[in-house]
């Protein structure tokens, strides 16, 4: 079963189609709003997803549009019933930022992920009993529970429609004792297990390899699927994320951290001899 568009991004989607049927149409902002007796900012922040739109207006906005096609029309009232949904990770507001909610409304459109961390195995990677010793750095009690099962849980989004996902770890990451030495080495198990998949790239950064661009910090590059077509930079410890179409030079210069990362880092095939290693140590 896919994974299921986050709601923010049919709500995206959706404006973007109204913003082109209107153009199609030859109709301006003003315009259409005279018409549909609304004000420019009500269209405005439609087209630009900051707001909703109820069915009922939506079919107007088309028919205004001259779009009738019942198949083109159906299809966008289902979108707009997605958007007005609550995304999975509600459960867990309480324990999540508002930047890392962004972050997994990002990872519902992602094709591709490409991640960076120097200090620890990544969350979508980790193993429960890693994550609950990670996570009991910030959490205890009621919201440790909370926080382990959302991280869980957004693992398993992606256990039958997963992105193509591109990892390096400095090798600090590999060989910090979070847990305690059992609970590394069933973590460093998993690392090798996933690593082996297809869709999957574990590499790891040398110690020998000195400096390098990933001692500024972690972040994540996310390839949105083709139907938003953008590239999402987001910095872990900023909690910051931009989208190349808005900030492509940000975007440009993280994806040039990465590579240059990557030619530090250890070949696939040499990090599994390294992990295989640290297990059997």
């Amino acid at each position: 079963m896919p994974r299921q568009r986050d709601p923010r991004f049919s709500k995206r989607q959706l404006g973007r189609l109204l913003r082109t049927f209107r153009e199609q149409a030859g109709k301006t902002q003003p315009e259409v709003a005279a018409t549909m007796d609304w004000s420019v900012s009500k269209l405005i922040r439609i087209e630009k997803a900051a707001v909703g739109v109820s069915t009922t207006d939506l079919r107007a906005l088309l028919a205004e549009y001259g779009t009738t096609d019942a198949e083109v029309v159906n299809d966008l009232v289902e979108i707009a019933k997605e958007s007005r949904e609550q995304p999975w990770y509600a459960r867990y507001d309480a324990i999540t930022s508002e930047p890392f909610r962004r972050l997994l409304a990002y990872e519902g459109s992602a094709a591709a992920i490409h991640q960076f961390h120097p200090v620890l195995v990544p969350g979508h990677l980790q193993t429960a009993d890693y994550a609950r010793a990670v996570l009991s750095t910030v959490y205890t009690g009621v919201e440790l529970d909370l926080a382990l099962e959302c991280r869980m849980r957004r693992q398993q989004r992606f256990d039958t429609d997963r992105p193509k996902l591109s990892v390096l770890v400095d090798e600090s990451a590999v060989r910090r004792t979070i847990g305690g030495p059992e609970v590394l080495r069933a973590q460093l198990r998993a690392l090798l297990d996933r690593g082996a998949q297809d869709d999957t790239s574990i590499r790891v950064v040398p110690f020998s390899a000195g400096e390098h661009p990933g001692l500024a910090g972690a972040f994540m590059l996310l390839e949105l699927d083709d139907e938003i077509g953008d590239t999402v930079l987001f910095e872990e410890t900023a909690g910051k994320d931009y989208l190349a179409t808005g900030d492509n030079d940000v975007v440009t210069a993280a994806w040039e951290r990465y590579l240059a990362i990557e030619q530090a880092a250890l070949s696939e095939s040499d990090t599994a001899s390294l992990l295989r290693h640290l297990v059997n140590d």
